[in-house]
């Protein structure tokens, strides 16, 4: 059985990924310098800052300006997700656009609003960044078998199969172990290793870190908002997971909802998803 090859992290990724934002040291400017190098993410830097959402319609003409715009923390966040979406921008099915390239940012996006319900409002943007990366591992997979892989989601999803069970009996590999496989080949914080092995499939008993849970409940509302089979029991964990962290009222209705859905696709990144 051919392994799974872990590709090399694109060199802009990496560089943002070890940006602290939360150091002071560190400004728009040192940001500015990582990313400029890149013209196709700073035309989309550029382009998203001059969007209706950000209000600032054909005003924003330069990259430092759509730093501002953006925040730092935003923009790092937003230069990783447009950096990992080129891993699947060769695939075409209908199935790898809703699991690699929009379900990452959906998950992402109810991430971060979840955070700023609970008491991880203080780690709402690392929170984005883990719901975002969690399942990178089905993008490096279908790098490799791209319509073998395509059908094997297309076939989960018409007959309820496991798609971690059929990974595991067809390439001796899950997505989950690929993407924690390649945080340690591509040396990202500890913080995010452990997470890569979080799924809506994942039991909820062996899930105990704050993250962690954000995660899951992110990957479960994700999932539902996508319509991607998942199971009652994991429905239940999130909200409780939810509840435990502090939350009020139900994550599912607020989160996982058609009006829940309608909201976020006004938002760039996910329009960037759908597009």
């Amino acid at each position: 059985m051919q392994e799974i090859a872990i590709p090399p992290l694109p060199a802009i990724v990496a560089q943002v990924i070890q940006f602290d934002a939360n150091n002071p040291k560190n400004g728009a400017a040192d940001l500015e310098k990582i990313v400029v190098p890149d013209r196709a993410i700073s035309a989309e830097l550029l382009r998203i800052s001059n969007s209706a959402f950000y209000g600032r319609s054909g005003k924003v003409k330069v990259l430092r300006d759509a730093l501002a715009v953006l925040g730092i923390k935003a923009t790092k966040n937003l230069v990783i997700y447009l950096s990992t979406k080129t891993m699947a921008a060769n695939y075409k099915s209908d199935t790898f656009r809703r699991y690699l390239t929009q379900y990452p940012i959906f998950a992402a996006l109810v991430a971060q609003n979840v955070a700023f319900e609970t008491r991880l409002k203080s780690q709402a943007d690392e929170c984005f960044l883990a719901a975002l990366l969690h399942s990178i591992g089905m993008n490096i997979i279908a790098m490799e078998r791209q319509g073998h892989y395509s059908d094997m989601i297309a076939a989960c999803e018409k007959n309820n199969w496991s798609l971690i069970q059929l990974e595991k009996q067809s390439y001796g590999i899950t997505h989950t172990e690929v993407g924690k496989k390649a945080a340690l080949h591509w040396k990202l914080p500890d913080i995010y290793q452990s997470l890569m092995e979080i799924s809506h499939d994942s039991a909820p008993a062996t899930i105990t870190d704050d993250l962690a849970k954000l995660t899951f409940i992110a990957a479960v509302s994700a999932s539902q908002l996508l319509a991607m089979a998942v199971k009652d029991t994991a429905v239940a964990a999130a909200r409780q997971f939810y509840q435990g962290l502090g939350g009020a009222g139900d994550v599912i209705a607020r989160h996982a909802s058609a009006e829940a859905m309608a909201k976020l696709k006004t938002h760039p990144f996910a329009q960037l998803a759908m597009a």
